[in-house]
C-alpha cells in the first residue's frame, strides 16, 4: 500500500501528468518519422513511404533472400552494370532516372555492401561498385578484412592502436560468419540504424528523471519531513517504498516507451530480417560486434534500461541528500545532454565514451573502435559500459536508503 501511495503521489502532480503527455507525443512523432524513413520508388518514378513502401520493398528485396555467395554478388554486379548502361540512367530527365533507380531497389543493400567492401573504410564511394569486376565479387569478405588492415596501417591511424589491439580488431572481423545471410530487414534497420531510438531513450530518461526527482525531496518542500521521519515506519519501510516507487516508475515507463515504439515500427515495416547480421546494413558494415539485428535490439534496449536506472537513482540520491527537487532534475540533463558536446573535444573523447549517455545510443556505437584493457583482455566499449553501470547501479541504490535514513530533522 505504501508503494502504491508513493507512485500515486508522483503521478498525481499536474506537471508530471504533462510530462507523460509530452513523452506520448514524442513516442508518436518518433514512430511516424521512423516509418517515413523507408522509401520506395514505383515503376513510374514516384516515391512513397510507410506501410505501402515497406510492402513493395519486401517483395523486391526478398528476391535476393539467402546467403550472399559469389554467385549472388556476381549477379548484382551484372544487374547494376545493366542499369548503368540503360537509356534511363543516361537520361537527363529526373523522372527517367527515378524509373531506372526503381529497378535496382531489390539489390540496393547488396550494392552498398559491395561499395563498402571495396572502398576505403572511412571514405564511402557510392559508385565504387561500377569499377568492381565480376571476378572480384567472390573476394568481398576478404576485402572487408583487407580494408580494415589498410586502415590500421595508414600513417594517420597506425599509432592510434597498439599491436595487440590491431590483432584483436582483425580477429573480430575474421570471426564474422560468412557468407552473410540476407533478407528484407528494413523494419529493423529503420528501428536500429536511425537516430530516433537514441533520441527517444534520451527524452524518456529526462522525463523519468523529472518524475522521480521529487520523490525524496517533496517531504521537505511540503514541510512534512518532521512527521515523516518521526512516524513508526518513517526510517524503514517508508523509505523502501520511495525507493520502490522510483524503481517501478523507471522500469514501467522505460519499457512501455521502448516496447511500444519497437512494436509500432516493426508492425508497420515488418518483423522479418531480425536474424540478419547487422553488417548487412550500411550503418554497421564495419561493426566489430558480430550480432544480428534482434540481438542489437536486445543489447541496445537493455543497455538503455541500465542507463535509465543509474541516472534516475543518481537523481533520487541528489534529491535525498540536498532536499532539492530542482537540483535533482539537473542530473539527468547533465548526464545525457552535455557529454555528447564535450566528447567532440579530442582530449575528452575517450573518457566520454564511458559516460552513461552512451548507454542510450548503443545501436549507434557498433562501429566504434574504442577498446579497453581489463585483466589482460581487450574489450569493446559496448562490452564494458553495460556491466560497468549495472555494477554502479547496484552500489548506488542501497546508498540511497542509507543517505535518506540518516536525514536530520531540523
Amino acid at each position: 500500500m505504501m508503494l502504491l501511495f508513493e507512485i500515486k503521489k508522483v503521478l498525481s502532480k499536474p506537471l508530471n501528468k504533462a510530462a507523460l503527455l509530452i513523452l506520448a507525443a514524442v513516442l508518436t512523432i518518433g514512430s511516424l518519422l521512423t516509418i517515413r524513413d523507408v522509401h520506395y520508388i514505383d515503376a513510374d518514378g514516384n516515391s512513397s513511404t510507410g506501410i505501402s513502401a515497406a510492402r513493395h520493398l519486401q517483395k523486391e528485396k526478398n528476391q535476393y533472400e539467402g546467403y550472399l555467395t559469389e554467385k549472388v554478388l556476381k549477379q548484382v554486379i551484372q544487374e547494376n552494370a545493366a542499369l548503368n548502361s540503360s537509356a534511363g540512367a543516361q537520361s537527363d530527365d529526373i523522372q527517367e532516372k527515378n524509373k531506372t533507380a526503381a529497378k535496382g531497389q531489390g539489390f540496393a543493400d547488396i550494392r552498398e555492401m559491395i561499395n563498402l567492401a571495396f572502398g576505403e573504410l572511412d571514405n564511402y564511394d557510392y559508385c565504387r561498385i561500377d569499377s568492381v569486376s565480376e571476378d572480384e565479387a567472390g573476394s568481398l569478405y576478404k576485402q572487408r578484412i583487407a580494408g580494415l588492415k589498410n586502415y590500421l596501417n595508414r600513417d594517420d591511424v597506425k599509432d592510434a592502436f597498439p599491436p595487440d589491439e590491431k590483432e584483436w580488431l582483425i580477429s573480430k572481423y575474421e570471426s564474422l560468419d560468412t557468407p552473410l545471410y540476407y533478407a528484407y530487414a528494413d523494419g529493423w534497420k529503420a528501428l536500429m540504424d536511425s537516430q530516433y531510438l537514441p533520441t527517444l531513450l534520451m527524452i524518456t530518461v529526462l522525463i523519468i528523471g523529472f518524475l522521480v526527482s521529487g520523490i525524496f525531496s517533496d517531504e521537505f518542500a511540503w514541510k512534512a519531513d518532521s512527521i515523516f521521519f518521526s512516524a513508526k515506519l518513517g526510517r524503514g519501510k517508508a523509505i523502501l517504498s520511495k525507493m520502490g516507487a522510483g524503481f517501478v516508475i523507471t522500469t514501467v515507463l522505460y519499457w512501455s516507451a521502448v516496447l511500444l515504439f519497437g512494436f509500432i515500427v516493426l508492425a508497420v515495416l515488418g518483423f522479418g530480417g531480425g536474424d540478419c547480421a547487422v553488417q548487412t546494413g550500411v550503418s554497421n558494415w564495419n561493426s566489430i560486434y558480430n550480432i544480428t539485428y534482434f540481438q542489437d535490439y536486445l543489447i541496445s534496449t537493455f543497455g538503455g534500461y541500465i542507463g535509465s536506472l543509474f541516472i534516475a537513482t543518481l537523481a533520487m540520491l541528489v534529491s535525498a541528500k540536498t532536499h532539492s527537487t530542482v537540483f535533482a532534475i539537473t542530473i539527468p540533463f547533465i548526464l545525457t545532454c552535455i557529454p555528447p558536446f564535450v566528447g567532440r573535444l579530442e582530449a575528452f573523447a575517450r573518457i566520454m565514451n564511458l559516460f552513461p549517455d552512451q548507454l542510450l545510443s548503443i545501436n549507434k556505437n557498433l562501429e566504434d573502435f574504442s577498446l579497453y584493457h581489463i585483466g589482460g583482455n581487450i574489450f569493446g566499449g559496448v562490452s564494458v559500459i553495460i556491466p560497468l553501470y549495472l555494477i554502479l547501479f547496484c552500489l548506488v541504490f542501497p546508498v540511497l536508503f542509507v543517505v535518506y535514513r540518516r536525514t536530520q530533522v531540523k
